[in-house]
């Protein structure tokens, strides 16, 4: 009778979190579950009868595997059967196991022990009521076993697709089974974010000292929705001659601007204040038994926004080499978002190559030297006069291509001296005309260039006299829309009187066809490599981004972004663009290069050589 007493474990105290901290010691320390308040509601989900599954969503570095320390102990003492602790591979688990679990245990007071002095094996501990086995899951047979009524899943980003699911499946004989899933954030579309998209799906929120509401804390700041809030900082004078940030300097502008425009320091005593807590479920389909949360480390008060600033700084340099690698890990170990190309702020098509210089020998053995310059009023606010955004390109026969010159030119005369210093046809670019039109091409007839003009209200494709639908326009001559006469004597032919090849014309273009034809090659490459990994270059194009360009360069060529529509009546997916930064002149440059290689005829030879139907665009 002594014996069965024994094996029936005692009742649980009425709340994990009190015991924890008067009974426990985790890491060789007693627990302290205000030191990450984030951990504690899912703590005590593991401990409610009603939840089965436990899906949580940490930043690294926060206590998330204390978590899981603090469950599999009060199971151990509380619980009964086997308690099946699961990592990426045999030597995290033994690693954990000697350092952390197994101490732990030990601390434990209220586990029922047998009394031999080998209960406790390697990576595996047997009480009179329970078992723990900390085991790797890179083999499938580790969860091919025994039926599992206690499971923890550590660091779930890093198993093999489908380990999960087998995982589950130990469980789907024992009614009261509980799993508990504590990992960082992984690629999009992978077995965690499944299991935390079929939970409840719940956010971290603080109480806003000013407007008294929770909200959701992300590390980025979007200026088009400041209604989300985010982390704020200012560059301006920070950034020294080498390309990096003077940091002391930065660190005065940081702060968290709530989404009611309440902006709080960086001080750890003003962070503290704010009470948090997880928010309603965003997944209100999900089942009670299957509870998720998710929360960013910007909103952990022992984690200095300066240090995330840095990483995110560091990231940004990696990508700007193509290496993604520290930009996948920044937004699943510090935003703990799934990671996707959508994560990464500037698109493949904006990834500088270091190993190129903007120079004005350009590319050996080009087609074309094109350019092309948009002119701005300035604003008087900013101290800002008229000027020119100007970006100069080569282009070879096979499509490739690399920016000469980028950058902002303060007058006419300086847009004409570039020009001519970087060996530019004055026929190879285009000025944009869409604002002040007239002034505009006064200056294209007297310096004997052309120009384009966007027409707002046209919809869909210009039809030429050949009978052929393109996003532009027939060209029309400048001097007849000025009525002034020909820049260039009109040549005698037998059809008559025709002007000189090179007299200065304007086209007018449809915006969507425009940013349409610019976006099919800008992402050219990624497409094509996406679609066929064992392509070569021979099967695609690209414009190559020198390591020195500017900052305004790569921000503004990420000013606009496709987006997918419905139609209002029939409901149907429609592909679209959306702009969603203001300033956009370096990338309307980029657009208008664009044009000109397709209305060139450099485009479509390249893509009949290629196999490719013009209609694809």
């Amino acid at each position: 009778m002594n014996i069965l007493s024994n094996a029936v474990p005692d009742a649980p105290p009425f709340d994990i979190i009190g015991w924890a901290e008067s009974a426990l010691k985790v890491d060789g320390h007693s627990f302290i579950a205000a030191r990450t308040p984030q951990l504690i509601e899912p703590i005590r989900a593991m401990a409610d009868p009603v939840v089965r599954i436990g899906t949580l969503i940490k930043p690294v570095q926060v206590g998330g595997s204390t978590a899981g320390e603090v469950v599999c102990n009060y199971w151990a003492a509380f619980g009964s059967g086997l308690i099946q602790y699961n990592w990426q591979d045999d030597q995290a688990a033994e690693k954990r196991w000697h350092e952390r679990i197994f101490p732990s245990l030990e601390s434990n007071k209220d586990i029922k022990r047998t009394g031999h002095r080998f209960e406790e094996l390697i990576c595996a501990a047997r009480y009179v009521n329970a078992t723990v086995r900390v085991q790797g899951v890179f083999m499938e047979s580790a969860l091919d076993s025994d039926t599992v009524p206690l499971q923890i899943n550590e660091e779930v980003h890093l198993w093999k697709p489908g380990f999960l699911g087998k995982a589950r499946r130990r469980q789907t004989q024992v009614w009261n089974a509980k799993a508990f899933d504590i990992s960082n954030a992984s690629n999009a579309g992978d077995q965690l974010q499944s299991s935390y998209e079929d939970g409840t799906m719940e956010e971290w929120e603080v109480l806003c000292p000013k407007c008294s509401q929770y909200h959701a804390m992300h590390f980025r700041f979007n200026p088009n929705k400041p209604e989300l809030g985010g982390l704020r900082w200012s560059s301006d004078g920070c950034k020294m001659e080498n390309g990096r940030f003077n940091y002391n300097k930065l660190e005065q502008t940081i702060r968290y601007q709530m989404p009611c425009g309440h902006e709080i320091k960086d001080i750890a005593s003003e962070r503290r204040t704010m009470p948090g807590r997880y928010s309603q479920p965003q997944n209100e389909g999900a089942h009670i038994s299957h509870r998720s949360w998710n929360f960013e480390a910007v909103s952990c008060d022992a984690i200095r926004w300066l240090s995330l600033i840095q990483e995110w700084h560091s990231s940004i340099r990696a990508l700007k080499t193509g290496d993604n690698e520290p930009m996948r890990r920044f937004v699943t170990e510090r935003e703990c978002k799934f990671y996707s190309e959508e994560s990464i702020p500037f698109k493949g098509s904006i990834i500088v190559n270091t190993a190129i210089k903007k120079d004005r020998d350009g590319l050996p053995g080009r087609a074309a030297r094109l350019w092309a310059a948009d002119w701005q009023q300035g604003y008087k606010a900013k101290g800002q006069l008229t000027h020119y955004w100007l970006v100069i390109e080569d282009v070879m026969e096979n499509m490739n291509s690399q920016i000469v010159f980028e950058g902002m030119v303060a007058t006419d005369s300086e847009l004409i001296a570039t020009l001519d210093a970087l060996d530019c046809p004055r026929s190879a670019g285009v000025v944009d005309a869409s604002k002040n039109q007239k002034q505009i091409l006064s200056f294209c007839y007297r310096e004997n260039l052309n120009a384009v003009t966007g027409v707002q209200s046209h919809k869909g494709s210009f039809r030429h006299k050949d009978g052929s639908n393109h996003f532009y326009s027939e060209e029309k001559l400048i001097h007849l829309e000025l009525n002034m006469p020909p820049v260039h004597n009109y040549i005698g032919t037998r059809e008559g009187m025709v002007p000189a090849a090179a007299e200065p014309v304007i086209w007018a273009y449809n915006k969507a066809g425009l940013l349409n034809n610019h976006f099919f090659i800008r992402d050219m490459k990624a497409n094509v490599i996406k679609n066929n990994p064992k392509a070569t270059k021979d099967d695609y194009f690209e414009r190559m981004i020198p390591g020195d360009v500017s900052e305004d360069f790569i921000q503004q060529n990420e000013s606009w972004e496709r987006v997918v529509n419905r139609q209002a009546k029939t409901n149907d997916e429609v592909e679209g663009f959306r702009k969603v930064r203001s300033d956009d002149h370096l990338f309307m440059c980029l657009c208008y290069l664009d044009l000109l290689k397709e209305q060139s005829g450099l485009l479509g030879d390249q893509l009949a050589r290629m196999g490719i139907a013009p209609e694809k665009i």
